[in-house]
């Protein structure tokens, strides 16, 4: 492989603006939600008056609290969006994709500003409430372009808003048109009260077109086609950029963001109508849209790019004379590999060893909290989604350390590091995984057992994979939490909620995971050190590792006779916990005084049948 470019040197200023434009796009974002949580729960006309609440609603306590929380998150923002706007002026003059949207932002947070007292005064008129919305909208692109041109440090000129001359340009300021215009007619619909005027779906009263005379109805059916029409460019948008992926090799990521929660938007509007729109969902719609906004306006940006039209790839990788452009690999076997092997990559790809153990606590949470069999048809699509979900969550995993696996020799032979899947195909698929096992859970589960799964994702990919592993030897006890959330889903799968006994499966794989994931790491510290991933043994050393191992086998053990304490388990339950865990409380002492390999090898395959054993005595103890 080429040696990869240089990077342009941040100046002090370069770096601090670039932390307070994500900061101030990032609070945009939750001014935007904030007010979409105002609308869905009526209150808007929580205080009386503007801009100080002297006349709060006297009915109503909560609803003069949430109105003031968005007056005081605009306030902020506007004093972020004015920030950025005083250091652009003062220092990027000369960068006109910083210095013009910045000034935007400025100029719309003013009418955002008046437009807020007018709804006040006016009583939440409709049309100011979407005009309201979409002056937010629009200051939130403003502040977005701002933070994704100051990732960019290149000259004015290298930005050319110029759809004559790029196609997907074109198609980029289309998607995002009708994002923009899809979230307003979204903002009618509430306004207008026409969210359940069209009670099933995706027809509305049954019929393509309604023959009706009310005016709501055909708001929520325009609402509908509105929506099938951006989701139609949303999806050729994303093929596009994919075949454009060589010359623009982030633009197909974010296409591909926004199309993934555009599909979990879909869903969430049609468990509005399903469920009869519950206050959670429709707060999440809009704050889901917002998601889908920026996806397209990032994703403008960056195809306008003078780079786009030439040769270049990313500006950002500039050096000295260094073509900023790395060389395609070359293509080593124009034969078409048999499908056998290809499937078989893509399944290893979701590491089902992982997946199985996974599956065992969701369903063995289901048999506990039901006391018995549930029915089929809800555990059969509660283990799909939470499989869809683990095998999205393994798949960007391996996107994401594809520069290490390789070089491990644990990893090195899995499909993305051995070149059997291209780095971007096993993201997208990652993320087809992921945003299909939302979908599922939503419509045939429920949507705390979506919500929970989701976060074991994102928990796992971003604060586990992308931050955590690599730079504190903690990873393994806080990514702990990703592995322990499958049972909740079981839990909220059954119930609808979460239980005290839930939590307590939570917590016995939270103290679970670091004595069985050290164990291994006692195995394999050697491919970490060599990677730099600092895992315990590569920090701390081998001894300290062992005397955590124990450590956290005590409290593993507390936990788990904590159930029959609290009556939560009965004697059957007691019983097999008291033999399980004096196995594995000796296998750890003996790691602790063991120094060789075989001790901690044992510790590892027995930690996997502990689990599962474990989780098997509370089923027999509930249905016995």
């Amino acid at each position: 492989l080429a040696r990869r470019p240089k990077r342009h040197k941040l100046s002090v200023l370069d770096r601090n603006f670039r932390t307070l434009t994500l900061i101030t796009a990032i609070a945009t974002f939750v001014l935007v939600v904030i007010g979409g949580i105002v609308r869905v729960t009526g209150s808007g006309l929580g205080c009386l008056d503007w801009p100080l609440c002297t006349q709060p609603l006297p009915s109503d306590q909560i609803k003069p609290m949430i109105e003031m929380t968005h007056r005081i998150a605009a306030g902020m923002v506007t004093v972020l969006v004015l920030l950025v706007a005083l250091v652009a002026w003062r220092s990027y003059r000369s960068q006109k994709w910083i210095f013009r949207p910045a000034m935007l932002a400025a100029g719309t947070i003013l009418v955002q500003i008046i437009l807020g007292a007018v709804t006040v005064l006016l009583q939440n008129a409709p049309y100011t409430v979407a005009l309201h919305l979409g002056t937010a909208l629009a200051m939130f692109a403003f502040a977005t372009i701002v933070a994704t041109v100051a990732r960019h440090p290149v000259e004015s000129d290298s930005l050319i808003f110029d759809p004559r001359h790029n196609r997907l340009l074109s198609l980029s300021l289309a998607s995002a048109l009708l994002v923009y215009l899809l979230i307003l007619i979204g903002a009618l619909v509430t306004a207008t009260g026409s969210a359940l005027a069209c009670l099933d779906w995706p027809l509305c009263q049954g019929q393509l077109l309604p023959a009706s005379t009310d005016s709501s109805v055909y708001i929520q059916w325009i609402h509908r086609v509105a929506a099938l029409i951006a989701g139609i460019v949303l999806l050729w948008l994303t093929i596009v950029t994919w075949r454009k992926r060589a010359q623009q090799p982030h633009g197909w990521i974010v296409a591909a963001v926004g199309l993934s929660l555009y599909i979990v938007q879909v869903t969430i509007g049609a468990g509005n109508v399903l469920l009869r729109v519950p206050l959670v969902l429709r707060g999440l719609h809009l704050a889901v849209a917002a998601a889908v906004w920026a996806c397209v306006v990032v994703l403008s940006v960056l195809t306008a790019r003078k780079s786009n039209l030439e040769t270049v790839s990313d500006p950002m990788q500039v050096a000295d004379g260094t073509p900023d452009r790395l060389p395609a690999e070359p293509i080593v076997d124009l034969k078409r590999p048999p499908f056998r092997s290809v499937a078989g990559a893509y399944f290893k790809l979701t590491k089902p060893w992982i997946l199985i153990l996974l599956l065992v606590t969701t369903f063995a949470a289901m048999l506990i909290a039901q006391r018995g069999l549930p029915p089929l048809p809800l555990v059969f699509f509660t283990l799909l989604g939470g499989a869809l979900s683990a095998a999205g969550a393994s798949s960007i995993n391996s996107y994401i350390d594809r520069d290490i696996d390789g070089l491990m020799s644990r990893t090195k032979n899995r499909p993305v590091p051995a070149h059997r899947i291209e780095a971007d195909q096993a993201l997208a698929f990652g993320l087809i995984l992921s945003v299909t096992s939302f979908v599922v859970l939503t419509l045939f589960v429920n949507l705390l057992s979506a919500i929970l799964a989701t976060i074991g994702l994102l928990f796992y990919v971003f604060v586990y994979t992308g931050w955590l592993k690599r730079s504190t030897p903690h990873n393994i006890v806080i990514g702990g939490i990703a592995g322990a959330i499958p049972p909740l889903v079981g839990w909220a799968a059954v119930t609808g909620r979460v239980e005290i006994t839930a939590l307590y499966l939570f917590l016995i794989i939270f103290y679970w995971t670091p004595p069985h994931t050290w164990a291994l790491m006692l195995l394999v510290s050697g491919d970490y050190a060599k990677v730099g991933v600092p895992m315990l043994p590569v920090v701390r050393g081998d001894a300290v590792t062992r005397q955590q191992i124990v450590l956290y086998s005590v409290q593993l053990v507390a936990i788990t006779l904590l159930l029959f304490a609290f009556q939560l388990m009965g004697w059957v339950y007691f019983i097999s916990a008291l033999i399980l865990n004096g196995l594995f409380l000796w296998l750890a002492l003996v790691l602790a005084r063991d120094k060789g390999k075989a001790a901690a090898k044992r510790l590892y395959k027995f930690s996997q049948l502990y689990l599962a054993l474990l989780f098997l005595a509370m089923v027999m103890d509930k249905i016995v």
